[in-house]
């Protein structure tokens, strides 16, 4: 039988809960058939927020329609600037682009993938009015030096939680720092759904009242439209999904973790790897194991000529990409898209065998040494 090493296993998370899932479903179907703002979706969104140590939690359609909706929420000028890293998935910037406002980009700290700090503080101008971070791949910036930067220029900051659910610096959730934060539970996500979801959080009231009026068609109580607002509610399906898988979220991250340190010390003494970097405070949680190699290319082909399977996030920058290259110089990003060219997403999971890891390290270092 050939062996095949799977990026992620989605059916090994499934069959550890499908139980309680059949439980729900059965409930929700023959006995409330609330599918819409269910009870199901509030007891989720008060045990996430305390999760996150938020006040409020809002589920929402998606992880994008989280971005755009908080970012609408605040309600700036049209045409506000607003910082972001280089290196993010595209929604992140969609969030920005379809509220009217101006994109700025900054570029990364090579070693740990995440926004360039300094470089954030000389990018900010009278024009500047949110930092919106990206907290990539379930680990974080210096936290507490972003902090001092936005408190000291009276800016606003929105956290982009996609990749980081459960994730710690200094004793402090990721997801609490700034007046927002968005969440993804697209499948693949540590806290992932069994279809699209998303949810924004925040410990404002003011904030809090006006996004739940704007997921839900600008109204609370029905027909009583009070704003311009969208349809993007996460159902009660989804919420119930997410409420269960969120008892384990932490077990496994642990995971995860475990993982990663099996990787580092199998592949230290490979010279052509870069291994992951993390901030100093932070406790990861490892949405993706991220390399940096020579000849990327090359090993994923010999990767996958061993039934290994990987991943590239992300292959282009943003300054890379066709819908967004007329706005921005290039060279400024130079240690984004030369990162984009070498790095390489290796299998990550929580309930990925050893032997799989081991085998994954074999394969590379037999790569570099052949």
């Amino acid at each position: 039988m050939i062996k095949i090493v799977k990026f992620l296993d989605l059916k090994s998370e499934v069959d550890e809960i499908k139980g309680r899932v059949q439980e729900m479903v059965d409930k929700i179907l023959y006995t409330n058939t609330n599918f819409i703002l269910g009870q199901e979706l509030y007891n989720f969104e008060e045990n996430y927020s305390k999760y996150i140590h938020s006040k409020y939690c809002i589920g929402v359609g998606n992880g994008t329609d989280a971005l755009e909706i908080a970012i609408q929420s605040l309600e700036l000028d049209e045409g506000s600037e607003i910082i972001t890293q280089s290196n993010t998935f595209i929604s992140t910037c969609l969030g920005i682009t379809h509220n009217k406002h101006k994109i700025k980009l900054v570029d990364i700290d090579i070693n740990t993938y995440q926004m360039d700090l300094d470089l954030l503080e000389k990018s900010i101008t009278n024009k500047t009015k949110v930092i919106l971070i990206v907290h990539l791949t379930g680990s974080c910036c210096d936290m507490e030096k972003l902090c001092n930067i936005v408190n000291k220029h009276n800016l606003i900051l929105i956290e982009d939680c996609a990749q980081c659910a459960g994730a710690v610096f200094n004793g402090k959730k990721l997801g609490s720092f700034g007046i927002l934060s968005t969440h993804s539970f697209y499948p693949g996500k540590n806290l992932g759904a069994f279809g699209d979801g998303g949810a924004i959080c925040t410990s404002d009231i003011e904030l809090n009242k006006k996004i739940m009026k704007i997921r839900n068609t600008g109204c609370i109580e029905k027909y009583k439209h009070e704003l311009i607002g969208r349809n993007s509610r996460l159902d009660t399906f989804q919420a119930s999904i997410l409420d269960i898988k969120l008892e384990r979220l932490d077990i496994n991250n642990l995971k995860r973790r475990r993982n990663a340190i099996l990787y580092h010390k199998l592949l230290k003494d490979v010279n052509e790897i870069e291994l992951p970097c993390i901030e100093t405070g932070c406790i990861p949680v490892y949405h993706l194991f991220i390399i940096r190699c020579s000849k990327r290319d090359e090993l994923k082909e010999h990767l996958e000529t061993n039934n290994i399977q990987t991943g590239i996030h992300y292959p282009n920058s943003i300054p890379e990409l066709s819908c967004y290259e007329d706005l921005f110089d290039k060279s400024k990003f130079e240690k984004a898209i030369d990162n984009s060219n070498k790095i390489l997403s290796l299998p990550m999971y929580p309930n990925l065998p050893e032997e799989d890891i081991r085998f994954v390290c074999d394969k590379i270092i037999n790569y570099y040494i052949m």
